[in-house]
């Protein structure tokens, strides 16, 4: 239900295809979120039979079935073109997706030099790599057995210039978030995350990277919001960072470099912790509002002081009340509530006082936004898919079996009983 209040621009699509385009092949990028009805004639438009490789990015869940529906038709169309996924499952369980005789390979963590050099590969160029040295390539070995080659050490450092933002040109009137009608782009000011949530797949994701937390310069962030600005009128930029504010001054120091500019542009920020906004001075949040950011997405997630710890959040219940009500004192900023329900474990009266909590923050702030609680699914490589596993879970062994586990799918855990059922519905 999320995707009817946000519809981000496809900035893993434009990323992964830098690298291809510095190569001097011709990418073309289609988001089939804009033409769910009448993508196979939009693909059709874009792929003919010179085509050597189509990518798809997809997510755990329902993607994967559509995924594999495109894959099949692509086949079908173009038997010459290899299939690729990338993307999240392709992170965490790339060999899996292998199963499907339609999908050729599957590219885990960043994509978009590996991407090139498979395209190389396969184009028979002259700088070619064996397939074995491709950093987080997945493909079959001759006895059809898959092989998966380990990922970068490193985070990919995209130059904004080289982002192909032509590509979705012709859409852009076509992205945003709740209705805002601003145009809005989507964009990075720090790379990684130096936190440990035990429900969030960053902390596997980063696993092999020494240095998990690399703000971009302010200058350098600066120069992107200018460049997207004047070139394409984006008047609200989105931070989708797995973490902006670990470092306040960070946030503080782009805010300075766009009142320096006098760049006019609204600003929001994918997400913010309790302990964070705890740090935040009520004139840090006066400067936050008078720059643009209209709202602050915030992980509160539980009720239960034994859940947050559980989760590692770094906070009280009582430290989200006071949270609560320092935000409530800046109005201009919209607070939207994150949740999570249903973890191996969590007892009905754990989820009866997120549900009071959830009250409390109402009444302490009626304009604050409490988005629909997320139910907690198992993530590969996290820490609380080991917990699940404890209490009876099954980790998926096909790739169809993948299709139900997401937060908005119909799964239902195995320690789920009536009354956790009737008390998260």
């Amino acid at each position: 239900m999320s995707g009817s209040f946000v519809n981000h621009m496809p900035l893993s699509l434009l990323y992964a295809a830098v690298d291809s385009i510095k190569g001097g092949f011709d990418v073309d990028i289609l988001d089939v979120r804009l033409c769910p009805n009448t993508w196979k004639e939009a693909l059709c438009e874009k792929a003919d039979e010179n085509t050597i490789i189509v990518g798809i990015s997809v997510m755990t869940g329902t993607p994967i079935r559509y995924a594999q529906e495109i894959s099949a038709f692509v086949k079908q169309k173009f038997p010459q073109a290899k299939i690729v996924w990338g993307g999240p499952h392709a992170t965490f369980n790339g060999s899996e997706i292998l199963q499907d005789k339609n999908v050729d390979f599957a590219i885990a963590g960043y994509g978009s030099e590996p991407f090139h050099l498979l395209a190389k590969t396969l184009s028979n160029s002259d700088e070619y790599l064996p397939l074995n040295e491709i950093k987080g390539l997945i493909y079959r070995d001759d006895a059809g057995k898959p092989i998966a080659v380990p990922t970068s050490d490193t985070f990919e450092f995209i130059d904004f210039h080289d982002i192909p933002y032509h590509l979705i040109e012709a859409d852009f009137n076509q992205y945003g978030q709740l209705d805002s009608g601003m145009q809005i782009f989507s964009m990075y000011s720090v790379m990684g995350c130096p936190y440990k949530c035990a429900f969030c797949s960053s902390p596997a994701q980063y696993r092999e990277i020494k240095k998990k937390y690399q703000p971009l310069s302010a200058e350098d962030v600066a120069d992107h919001i200018e460049f997207v600005h004047k070139r394409y009128g984006a008047n609200y930029i989105y931070f989708i960072d797995d973490d902006s504010f670990a470092k306040l001054s960070h946030v503080e120091g782009i805010i300075d470099e766009i009142n320096r500019r006098n760049i006019k542009i609204g600003l929001g920020f994918r997400g913010a912790r309790i302990n964070e906004i705890k740090r935040m001075s009520d004139e840090f949040l006066s400067k936050l509002a008078a720059a643009g950011t209209d709202i602050m997405h915030i992980g509160a997630e539980s009720g239960s002081q034994r859940i947050l710890d559980l989760i590692r959040k770094d906070c009280t219940p009582e430290d989200i009340i006071a949270v609560n009500q320092k935000m409530a004192r800046h109005p201009e900023i919209k607070t939207g509530y994150n949740w999570i329900v249903g973890l191996p474990g969590e007892t009905v009266e754990e989820l009866r006082k997120t549900q009071k909590l959830m009250l409390r923050l109402i009444t302490d702030n009626p304009s604050a936004i409490l988005f629909i609680p997320n139910k907690f699914y198992p993530l590969p490589q996290t820490e609380l898919f080991d917990l699940a596993i404890e209490y009876g879970y099954e980790k998926p062994t096909k790739l169809e079996d993948w299709i139900e586990m997401e937060v908005e799918g119909l799964y239902q855990p195995p320690w789920y009983n009536k009354e956790i059922l009737a008390a998260i519905n």
